[in-house]
């Protein structure tokens, strides 16, 4: 059986370790939260790219656009 001062030194110890612990998931859940609002950012820049690219295909001749051989072959 434990006596009043190991259970309050247990306590102690167990409130340090989940304040620790706290901190850590607080600062996990930023830079997941941060890592996300990136990937948002990305997946807005490669849909402008593809659609960037469509529209410089339009412009394009297609004879331009077939894989031709160079002259010298």
């Amino acid at each position: 059986m434990m006596n009043s001062d190991e259970l309050h030194a247990r306590i102690d110890k167990l409130e340090v370790l989940f304040s620790e612990q706290e901190y850590t998931v607080e600062s996990l859940n930023a830079i997941v939260t941060r890592q996300a609002q990136d990937i948002d950012k990305l997946h807005i820049k490669i849909n402008l790219l593809k659609h960037q690219i469509r529209e410089f295909k339009k412009d394009i001749p297609e004879s331009a656009v077939l894989d031709e051989k160079p002259p010298h072959y």
